[in-house]
C-alpha cells in the first residue's frame, strides 16, 4: 500500500516538473528527472527503449476492462 502511495506521488511531482509531457514524465521515472533536465529530453537509448514500451502497453491496454 505504501509502495502504491508513494510511486503516485512521485509520478505527479514528475508529471508537475515535466508539465504533463507523458514521455518526459516515463523518462524521469526510469533515468532520473536530472538526467532528463540536463539532457533537455529523453538521455539514453535504454529509457528510449522504456518510454516506448510503456506507451504501447498503455495503448494495448487502455481500453481493456478490469
Amino acid at each position: 500500500r505504501q509502495n502504491i502511495f508513494g510511486g503516485t506521488r512521485y509520478l505527479r511531482l514528475l508529471i508537475n516538473q515535466f508539465e504533463g509531457d507523458v514521455r518526459l514524465v516515463l523518462a524521469a521515472y526510469h533515468a532520473g528527472p536530472g538526467a532528463v533536465v540536463a539532457k533537455g529530453g529523453i538521455p539514453f537509448e535504454a529509457t528510449e527503449r522504456y518510454v516506448r514500451s510503456v506507451l504501447k502497453n498503455y495503448l494495448v491496454y487502455k481500453d481493456t476492462q478490469l
